[in-house]
Parts: C-alpha cells; structure tokens; sequence
C-alpha cells in the first residue's frame, strides 16, 4: 500500500475516533447569596497541613475583635486542647474582607479523627489527619470557579476518598470581584474543613491593581499555606511532606529562574534529600500552578 494511502487512512481513522466527543456546555453560575449570621460565627472554614503533624485552621468572622483560638480533640464536644493564633484582614477598593483567622494545632497523631471548634463557639467540625505511611490518597483539581461544574468536581472529590487535596490553582474566579471569595469559602467549606486542602495560585488570583494593589493580596491573606514552614519566604511556593510522599507547590506567577527567591528556595531545599532513596517522581500541571512530587524512602527500610 503506498505510504501517501496508509496515512490518509490514519487521518481519517483519527478523525473520526475523535469526532465522537462532544464537549459538554458550560454551567451556569451558581447562586450562592451571602447568609446572615452572627458576627463571631465562624465562615468559610478550611484547613491545611502545618508542617510535621501540625495542621492550620483557617476561618474568617465579621467580628473584627473574635478569638483567633482552636479548641480540639479527639471526642465530640471534648476539647482536651486550645491553640491561639493570628489574624488579619483586608480592603480591595470599596470592599473590606472579614477578620481572616489562621491557627495552628497540634501535635496530632496520624491517621485520626478529631473534633474542633473555632473562636470559642460556633459549629463543631470534624477533621482526619493523613497517614503516617502508604498508602496515602491524592485529589488533585483546578479551575474550579464557582458554576454547575464546580458542583460536580466536588461531588467527585468527595466520593474519591482522599487525605489530601492539591489545588494548581484559579480557586474562586473571585477577578476582582471580592465577593466571590467569601462565597467560595462557603462552598468549599464542606470538604476542605474535614481534609487538608494544599493550594497553590492561578491567573484569577491576581488582581492586581497597578499603582493600586499589589497581586495576590486577596489570596495571601486567606489561603496561607506552609511556606514558612518548609523555608520559603513566600506564600506563592512551598513544599510539605505527607507519608513519604515531598510535595512541592510551585508558583507561576512569581519569579522562577536562576537569580529568583524560589530558585535558590528549592535549589538549597533538594540537598537534604542527600542519602534517601527515591521511588519515583511525577509532576502535574493544571491550571496556572505545578505540583512535583517524589515518594522517598528513608535509607536502610529495604
């Protein structure tokens, strides 16, 4: 068969086997109107790890001078533990966020069930630590916005069972519109106040303002994730370690090349994994942000 024929039938073998998908409509928006509550009632409740079995509660209140205090355990409605942190707040032009609270709790042991309230009242919410060693279970979803298709990933990413979830990136499409922050933390509340959600950013978390505001300012103060913790001195990269497996969050909205912070971040961080033995590696970039992760295995356990 002559060459010129063979590849006229690949083509049109090709085209048809990929004209059969038909991409789904877009949905629409969803109506999340803002809810009436108590000016100490918790909101938008999320958490994240902290480093070694630690993990960061993060909630936002209308009550500027509320509590930044934990109480948890590991009972219902038994609080053998209080931790305080910090708190922080911000305004965008003719907006101004709520009282921002970032607390830090732990010691916890792995793979545990415990029971937590924020600012001394409020709902009582549960949370699951990772485990210690394999196996351990990933979500890994982006672009998540706030439609019809957002509800659907999070029925999904609930049904998967998993320790961790990883974020590349465009959480809210808030763009500027301040308000689509606070219902993103509502809708997400669920899920991310029960398992650790590890975010990293997007185009959408931008806004910036020139002159104005700087970028991120908006997701700076209500996702803090790790970066202090695993030596970076910004919140728009990091690097977190969960049974076995080192997660580095990469940012691609900062600098990155060789004279960069998160550069030299990363290029004094991969020196100490100097004598451990490596499984494997993979790395995934969806959205706007990449995820690198190497499963180790301390030398001398096979």
């Amino acid at each position: 068969m002559e060459p010129k024929l063979v590849l006229a039938l690949f083509l049109l073998i090709s085209a048809t086997a990929t004209s059969e998908y038909v991409r789904p409509p877009t949905r629409k928006t969803l109506n999340l109107s803002w809810r009436s509550k108590s000016s100490s009632h918790p909101q938008q409740v999320h958490i994240s790890l902290a480093g070694d079995n630690h993990m960061r509660v993060s909630w936002v209140t209308n009550d500027k001078s509320a509590a930044s205090m934990v109480e948890y355990g590991t009972s219902p409605g038994r609080y053998s533990n209080i931790a305080l942190g910090e708190s922080t707040w911000y305004s965008y032009l003719f907006y101004s966020s709520g009282m921002i609270h970032h607390t830090v709790i732990g010691p916890l042991e792995d793979n545990t069930v415990y029971y937590y309230r924020c600012g001394g009242g409020g709902p009582e919410y549960k949370l699951k630590t990772p485990p210690a060693q394999f196996p351990v279970t990933f979500s890994v979803a982006g672009d998540l916005g706030q439609t019809g298709w957002t509800k659907s990933t999070l029925d999904h990413i609930d049904q998967c069972k998993y320790d961790v979830h990883l974020l590349p990136g465009d959480l809210s499409y808030a763009d500027y519109m301040q308000h689509l922050w606070d219902t993103f933390g509502e809708l997400v509340e669920p899920l991310a106040s029960a398992k650790p959600w590890m975010v990293t950013q997007g185009n959408h978390e931008r806004e910036l303002i020139p002159f104005f505001k700087d970028s991120f300012e908006s997701y700076n103060s209500r996702w803090k994730m790790p970066f202090e913790e695993s030596g970076s001195s910004s919140n728009l990269y990091y690097s977190f370690e969960v049974a076995g497996a080192h997660i580095i969050m990469l940012g691609s909205y900062t600098d990155y090349d060789e004279y960069s912070d998160q550069y030299n971040c990363y290029r004094l961080i991969l020196p100490r994994w100097t004598g451990i033995r490596h499984l494997g590696c993979s790395c995934y970039s969806m959205s706007h942000g990449t995820i690198a992760t190497r499963l180790i295995k301390t030398k001398g356990t096979g």
